[in-house]
């Protein structure tokens, strides 16, 4: 039997939900959020409530943007003019996208994929966001370098094959994957821009 009404409960099992947060966490943060006096919980709730409906996918790279109240979605690196549209960065998630932008070390464009091919995880090249990007190679003559920054495990090999085994035919320009440093099986997003931003720089041809 709980010593907890229900209502705690419910909150504590609703954030346990979450990735990267156990039970004991989330008990911590909602009794927090109990003793706090400014009304957070609510602006939480209310913040988080809009966040789905205010959010898309940008219509060049798929990384996250606000919605537009036009027919056009675009990130704030895309719509950035300063950054260097010949050189595109592969990423695997936004989450990977943000690690790289903490290093200053890259000026170009992105491209985030929402996951790699993983066949035991019924991920396809259909489920990401592979057509895309190749399509976008295909119609876009200025670009001068792609840049593979996935993790260093057999599915990002694999994704990163597959794709420049399909835009071989039409693109000639450079293709370099991140330097050596990367950890076996380190996602980005948990590395120090340190680590991330010497890769960058060191990157090597694919």
């Amino acid at each position: 039997m709980s010593h907890l009404p229900t209502s705690i409960t419910k909150a504590i099992e609703s954030l346990s939900d979450l990735p990267g947060i156990g039970h004991r966490s989330a008990e911590r943060l909602i009794f927090s959020l109990l003793k706090n006096k400014t009304d957070l919980d609510q602006k939480i709730a209310k913040n988080i409530g809009l966040l789905k409906p205010s959010i898309t996918e940008c219509d060049t790279c798929f990384h996250y943007c606000d919605r537009s109240e036009t027919d056009k979605n675009y990130c704030p690196i895309c719509k950035d003019s300063q950054r260097d549209t010949t050189t595109i960065c592969i990423v695997e998630t936004p989450l990977d996208l943000i690690a790289m932008e903490r290093t200053h070390e890259f000026q170009g464009v992105y491209h985030v994929l929402h996951g790699v091919i993983s066949p035991l995880n019924k991920v396809l090249p259909d489920d990401i966001q592979i057509q895309p990007f190749c399509q976008r190679i295909k119609e876009t003559k200025n670009i001068r370098e792609i840049v593979f920054a996935l993790a260093s495990n057999i599915e990002s090999e694999a994704t990163s094959h597959f794709i420049v085994e399909k835009i071989k035919p039409f693109f000639k320009g450079k293709i370099t994957k991140l330097a050596r440093g990367i950890p076996s099986g380190g996602d980005l997003d948990y590395l120090d821009a340190g680590t991330i931003g010497r890769a960058i720089l060191e990157r090597r041809d694919f």
